[in-house]
């Protein structure tokens, strides 16, 4: 520990948030309609991982999930100042739900002998915050979840979280290998530099894993997940009734009527 951290952060590409729609026959998301973003929490999740590998030494590998042109947000996270990028990309991997999402990427962590793990606490097309402590359940890890900030102990072996609880805050030390789930917000992301963009976009090429590869390629995908969708609506439009009072002695009479 002493030659500095191997730190793992996971990213995701999403749909962008602001222009997804619903298929009226489906039920479910228009992806292709909305163009693909880094997820937005994973931002801060980038960012702590850079600062954490600022305070004590290592290296920043970006991990993600997905077809080929995933490998866009591991681009993103290079531009930012990760040290390189891992795409675990197969057809086997396809319906995964959070159950062997979390496991592949899991593995992948363990495989680059991962101290630290940071993901943003949930993506915005699912929402579910599942995969980050399904993460540290695979592995048998600490897990630091509603994080807002991480304080280094190398010479322990610790890491510092302050997570965000109700009424307040809340410091938490765990051992290390953990993975932390940062919320959003929790900090503001670097700017990315000139140099690294254009490195990111012409010299950057991320390794790629397959399932085969992790050796579960009989425990992932839709077949191998516990959850099904089966469909999706949307909200109807509810219609409000108002009633105008003109004093508080009013209000009070027509409460006392309605509830």
């Amino acid at each position: 520990m002493n030659d500095g951290w191997n730190i793992v952060v996971c990213v995701k590409q999403v749909p962008d948030a602001d222009d997804v729609t619903i298929d009226p026959d489906t039920g479910t998301l228009n992806r292709s309609d909305a163009p693909a973003v880094l997820n937005k929490p994973d931002h801060n999740a980038v960012e702590s991982a850079l600062a954490l590998r600022d305070a004590v030494g290592g290296t920043v590998t970006a991990i993600t999930m997905g077809p080929p042109p995933a490998s866009a947000v591991l681009q993103a996270a290079v531009a930012a100042g990760a040290d390189g990028g891992v795409l675990l990309t197969d057809r086997a991997f396809g319906g995964s739900d959070t159950w062997p999402t979390s496991l592949a990427l899991a593995r992948a962590a363990e495989e680059l002998d991962a101290d630290v793990v940071i993901c943003g606490e949930e993506s915005t097309d699912s929402s579910t915050g599942q995969v980050p402590p399904g993460i540290a359940a695979h592995n048998g890890w600490s897990q630091l979840t509603y994080t807002e900030s991480v304080d280094p102990r190398p010479d322990e072996g610790v890491l510092v979280g302050t997570r965000d609880v109700e009424g307040g805050y809340e410091r938490v030390a765990a051992a290390l290998p953990v993975v932390v789930a940062m919320v959003f917000g929790a900090n503001d992301p670097r700017p990315a530099g000139l140099h690294r963009k254009i490195f990111a976009e012409t010299e950057f090429e991320p390794v790629q894993w397959t399932a085969a590869d992790l050796e579960i390629e009989d425990r992932v995908g839709l077949v191998n997940s516990p959850t099904k969708v089966g469909g999706m609506d949307t909200a109807s439009p509810v219609e409000r009734e108002r009633t105008r009072v003109d004093s508080v002695e009013a209000l009070y009479d027509h409460l006392a009527e309605v509830l």
